[in-house]
């Protein structure tokens, strides 16, 4: 695989998940080449091209290279004009993020790529939506914009908050296409980053005795904790798709419903 001019592995997902971290372990692996966590083509950057795209690959010598792009997990994105509704969203800008000529990222590696190795990473998606509230909002203040509450946004799916915990169906779509998919979960990177680390060497293909540093780049956010009432909101939200995705991966997560102290 080292010498094709795609990616050897590309992870679809999800977004605030550790796919950084992922992408961290990989890149110290003297067997692995990124040259960039996320090149967002099929997200952002379609229109480039495939010649723009095969770059970020070119020059392996014998090693393998893939990227990182969370986005792809779910895209296109159903009804682009949810992106952002705080402020309103510009029709316009909805044309140039989303443009209907982008494909679904599944398709397309299937079609260039049938042989390539997808993976993605799963959390709690209770912990996932509040992290990905947080992460939003020191965005947007950062910029001096208006914020609203997680409740609101939540409700409204905004940036498709409620939407990208809901894996359960977007994995079976991912699965039609490469059955060999690999589900990886944050709750290994939290009690055995290691054991996650070289599981994932496996996966890809190169040496899983490489140990990498592990005490850098956990990139955990720091917020606020989640309010019992929020963490009630999330679990009646959650609790039939946690279950679904249990079956689907065949993993226990009775403890993704756990009341919180």
């Amino acid at each position: 695989m080292a010498g094709s001019l795609g990616p050897d592995f590309v992870g679809v997902g999800c977004q605030k998940c550790g796919s950084t971290w992922l992408s961290y372990v990989l890149e110290q692996h003297p067997g692995v080449l990124i040259r960039q966590k996320e090149t967002g083509f099929y997200t952002r950057y379609f229109h480039k091209g495939y010649r723009w795209y095969h770059a970020f690959f070119a020059d392996k010598n014998g090693r393998i290279a893939g990227e990182i792009t969370p986005d792809y997990f779910i895209s296109p994105r159903p009804d682009p004009s949810h992106k952002e509704f705080y402020p309103k969203w510009n029709p316009r800008l909805s044309f140039i993020f989303w443009h209907p000529r982008r494909p679904p990222a599944r398709d397309e590696l299937f079609r260039h790529y049938p042989d390539v190795r997808v993976f993605a990473i799963f959390r709690n998606p209770i912990d996932r939506a509040w992290s990905h509230y947080w992460f939003w909002r020191e965005k947007k203040k950062r910029l001096n914009k208006r914020v609203v509450p997680f409740e609101e946004m939540f409700r409204d799916d905004g940036r498709w908050i409620l939407t990208q915990g809901k894996y359960t169906d977007y994995l079976a779509s991912w699965r039609e296409c490469f059955p060999d998919m690999g589900v990886f979960f944050f709750d290994d990177l939290l009690s055995d980053p290691l054991g996650l680390a070289q599981s994932l060497y496996r996966f890809v293909g190169v040496d899983d005795t490489f140990v990498p540093s592990l005490t850098e780049n956990m990139m955990k956010g720091t917020y606020k904790p989640m309010p019992r009432e929020v963490w009630a909101l999330l679990v009646d939200a959650y609790r039939d798709e946690i279950v679904r995705f249990a079956n689907a991966t065949g993993r226990d997560l009775s403890h993704w419903l756990e009341a919180r102290d």
